[in-house]
């Protein structure tokens, strides 16, 4: 089996790798043998070669397990607690995931399916975490693989990663007044957004689509048009107050996404990276105390950031966050590398 501690190429010249490589294997060393972390076979994932379009939706005929071409084409992978940096997280809720892919010679897609006895699609509150998948690939594959630990310096990782809250969003997103009804806000705690200091209208573009009834249309308009100092609903739908959206924040921005799949890069912990090119599609759907989810994108793009797929078999790891079992962040279940034949 292939290492998967950090790659010494190159550490030699870089003292500040060989400090932080060096604390890494330590912490394996002290995970192995406190018994937190075990060394599972790494799974061969073989995509199922097909014609046609791939159909992102878990639901479709294509990726049932009793009939279409992806029938009983799947491998269980074990998943493993993520004990390598704090937080850890020694029991996730997540223990093993079903795995199958295929490809028609111009796409790859990933399908997982896990259980969930709870839907975690809403994350307004401080109290509330999402569920979340990820798959994650080495963008240069020649040579010893990166770290699964999110890659490292100068070893870029692409991940995939896949979010309920965005699945249920779609391009409306959530925010406090959808969890608080007759939420309202003082408007003295306006942000100028537009370029003129003026409070221009409901921005149409980006107006919610969860009000209802006479708080459809209460947003931050024309002030002299407001009866009270008064606003309601003037969170996610308007330009005046979220300069997250104003800074292009595709957290903020729905209009930024083009699935509910994220298309990110990495180079160890603490540099997840959203690529300015979002080239991923995905969904997923939850039925049965299970989620499904599908990842899709093309073979090869023009992205240097990107996972280019052109050698046969590329290595892929797996991370699965459960919100009902306030997983986030590091604390999440994971896999070592595993490698996807197309």
């Amino acid at each position: 089996m292939k290492s998967f501690l950090i790659p010494t190429k190159g550490s030699a010249n870089k003292g500040g790798n060989t400090v932080r490589h060096s604390k890494l294997i330590k912490a394996l060393i002290i995970a192995f043998t406190l018994g937190m972390f075990s060394v599972a076979n790494a799974a061969d994932i073989k995509a199922v070669k097909v014609s046609g379009a791939i159909p992102t939706s878990p639901d479709n005929p294509f990726w049932s397990e009793r009939y279409g071409p992806t029938a009983l084409k799947h491998v269980i992978i074990d998943m493993d607690p993520q004990m390598i940096t704090n937080p850890m997280w020694p029991n996730p809720s997540t223990k093993y995931v079903f795995v199958k892919a295929a490809t028609n010679g111009k796409e790859i897609a990933v399908h997982l399916e896990y259980g969930d006895a709870t839907r975690n699609d809403i994350m307004v509150r401080s109290q509330q975490y999402k569920d979340q998948a990820a798959i994650m690939f080495p963008v240069n594959q020649s040579g010893e693989e990166p770290p699964f630990t999110m890659g490292g310096d100068g070893e870029r990782v692409n991940i995939w990663q896949w979010k309920a809250t965005w699945d249920k969003e779609g391009s409306n997103m959530q925010d406090m007044e959808d969890q608080y009804d007759n939420m309202a806000m003082g408007s003295a705690g306006y942000y100028m957004f537009e370029p003129d200091g003026k409070l221009s209208g409901i921005d149409t573009a980006h107006k919610s689509g969860t009000k209802t009834g006479s708080y459809k249309n209460r947003g931050a308009g024309d002030i002299s048009k407001r009866s009270t100092n008064i606003d309601f609903g003037m969170g996610q739908n308007e330009g005046v107050y979220n300069p997250g959206r104003a800074t292009g924040n595709i957290l903020s921005d729905a209009g930024m996404r083009v699935s509910a799949v994220e298309d990110l890069n990495a180079e160890g912990f603490s540099t997840l990276t959203t690529q300015a090119h979002q080239d991923v599609q995905g969904e997923g759907n939850w039925r049965n105390n299970r989620w499904a989810v599908v990842f899709k994108r093309s073979l090869s793009t023009g992205d240097s950031n990107d996972t280019q797929f052109s050698g046969g078999k590329t290595p892929m790891a797996i991370a699965i966050w459960n919100g009902g079992n306030k997983e986030r962040n590091g604390q999440k279940a994971v896999t070592q590398w595993n490698t996807l034949h197309y």
